[in-house]
């Protein structure tokens, strides 16, 4: 796969989710933190991936032309600041540019509102070059280290 694959974004609220959406967003989120970052076995069982938080946000979803999911996330829009959450790229299709892509999408429907997340520490420098601004120290959740950041503030 090329550094610039082909992604097409959309978002909707929960109930605007069809069935395939809402199993697509699940298979990748339990991809990524349950399977490949082992965010169950390194909370003791504490971080549960299915939250009950779903119902109430904005999803993010990225698909190629085929169809398949490469990129979701979640968007609490009723909180002040904006909220960011549950980025995961399937693991297939990590390092290629797709976060990006969904990062750049999220800045176009935000419209420069104030928006924060507890983003994992290691892509720190990541979410740096795309405007994000540490705001805090560094702190465990779920197990991993996290550390809260912010932008248009």
């Amino acid at each position: 796969m090329s550094q610039t694959a082909s992604v097409s974004f959309y978002h909707h609220g929960f109930y605007e989710l069809s069935l395939d959406d809402l199993y697509d967003i699940l298979k990748i989120r339990s991809l990524v933190f349950n399977h490949q970052q082992r965010l169950i076995d390194v909370s003791k069982g504490e971080c549960i991936e299915i939250d009950d938080q779903d119902k109430v946000c904005t999803h993010i979803v990225g698909r190629f032309p085929d169809n398949q999911i490469a990129v979701t996330a979640r968007l609490f829009t009723n909180n002040t600041p904006l909220r960011l959450g549950r980025l995961a790229v399937h693991p297939d299709f990590q390092k290629h540019g797709i976060g990006t892509q969904l990062m750049n999408y999220l800045d176009s429907i935000i419209e420069s509102k104030s928006i924060e997340m507890n983003a994992q520490s290691y892509l720190i420098n990541w979410y740096s070059e795309l405007g994000w601004i540490v705001s805090g120290s560094e702190f465990l959740e779920c197990g991993m280290k996290h550390i809260r950041m912010v932008k248009n503030f």
